[in-house]
């Protein structure tokens, strides 16, 4: 007779687990891109966060941007799939999404979630990657390549540094 339930829980515990984060590629019209500074970190971010439960990825980028920025702006297309084996906040792999945000012509638009963000601002690429932690600076790159060509990236995980 055939299983028609969920797995048992020996079969469950055999996956992998992971956190979900989606953000956004964000830049201005002169190309720079757009970075938060949260008081809790000592390094720049993405728009973005954890994905809630019940919540899609998509979904979960167009909130943390309504959320962090203030903008009610559509989420579009995939341009990062990252996977990372350790991340030091959590005790899980992460799977980061990063989305297309798209331009922003109007920098005065942007309101900050004070609670949450210190300051915001806009780099030039080369600039806004060395603001990024080592182990993920490389997602910026893949981005604005996936950006220019319309395909999107999927980045194994690095070794944990």
């Amino acid at each position: 007779m055939a299983h028609t339930g969920p797995p048992p829980r020996e079969v469950l515990d055999g996956f992998s687990t992971s956190y979900a984060v989606a953000c956004a590629l964000f830049t201005d019209v002169e190309g720079r891109v757009l970075l938060v500074k949260a008081h809790h970190r000592d390094h720049w971010q993405f728009v973005g966060g954890m994905v809630d439960k019940g919540e899609s990825p998509h979904e979960a980028c167009a909130r943390e941007t309504k959320e962090e920025i203030g903008l009610d702006s559509p989420t579009g297309e995939l341009l990062v799939l990252d996977w990372v084996q350790h991340e030091a906040f959590v005790a899980a792999p992460m799977t980061i999404y990063l989305f297309d945000g798209g331009v922003i012509d109007d920098p005065d638009l942007i309101r900050l979630q004070a609670e949450e963000l210190e300051r915001f601002g806009f780099f030039p690429p080369d600039e806004a990657a060395s603001l990024f932690p080592a182990a993920h600076r490389e997602r910026l790159g893949l981005a604005l390549e996936a950006r220019r060509t319309g395909k999107a990236a999927y980045q194994p995980s690095r070794r944990p540094v």
